[in-house]
């Protein structure tokens, strides 16, 4: 979380993959992250996606420079994928109803993962935006938190 740094990112280091905080920290993506957005860029299944990022953060501009240094794949920055952010400091259900306005997707066609361990922002999405498909990933985004998040939408969808 962007609160928890202690200096603005200051620049990439590219032999890790990894934006530079002050003089010590570092800002990486986690592995299941980097996976899927990676699928979400190159896997024909998803080429109509709109993918959108909703961070409730003080500090939206480090967040906006973390993702545009850091990569998903070799010259494919973070902002180059998600072609929606609603990054600022706010109620999920906030950030929600403004991707539905500017991406015209429906709630029920979301799905939102969170790694809030403060907080129960799923549960705010969930009733404040009925239909958004939601998984809690409080030790961040794994691989098995992806396939998780893809089988719970299609088993939601296919119920509709």
């Amino acid at each position: 979380d962007m609160f928890q740094l202690s200096a603005a990112p200051s620049k990439w280091d590219e032999a890790i993959n990894a934006v530079v905080c002050g003089k010590s920290e570092r800002v990486q993506l986690f592995d299941g992250s980097i996976l899927a957005l990676q699928q979400l860029r190159n896997k024909p299944e998803f080429k109509d996606t709109k993918v959108a990022a909703a961070s409730s953060t003080t500090e939206p501009e480090y967040a906006r420079k973390c993702m545009a240094w850091l990569e998903v794949q070799p010259g494919v920055k973070m902002n180059e994928v998600f072609g929606f952010c609603e990054i600022y400091c706010a109620n999920k259900t906030k950030h929600f109803k403004a991707l539905k306005a500017s991406t015209g997707v429906a709630f029920e066609d979301m799905l939102f993962f969170d790694d809030c361990t403060y907080g129960d922002n799923c549960a705010d999405v969930e009733r404040g935006c009925p239909g958004v498909v939601t998984v809690k990933t409080p030790d961040g985004m794994t691989e098995a938190k992806w396939r998780q998040g893809l089988e719970k939408f299609a088993a939601r969808k296919s119920s509709i």
